[in-house]
């Protein structure tokens, strides 16, 4: 069985794959992803630009996908 890594999504991405790529690895459609990280961020920062600084930086460590 072939190990799966956390890569950005070449093919499921509306800007850097990030959402995608979490999707892809946890089998989850974006929405899902979507729905949750605004949960996350409402629930535990209560700011926008804090879920935008978090975004950057997770699209920044994550390797994009080879395809």
């Amino acid at each position: 069985m072939a190990k799966k890594t956390l890569k950005r999504s070449s093919s499921n991405r509306v800007i850097a794959g990030t959402v995608g790529g979490l999707g892809e690895y946890f089998g989850l459609s974006r929405t899902v992803i979507n729905v949750i990280r605004v949960l996350i961020v409402l629930g535990t920062f209560g700011s926008w630009g804090t879920l935008l600084i978090v975004y950057v930086i997770v699209s920044l460590l994550m390797t994009p996908s080879q395809g």
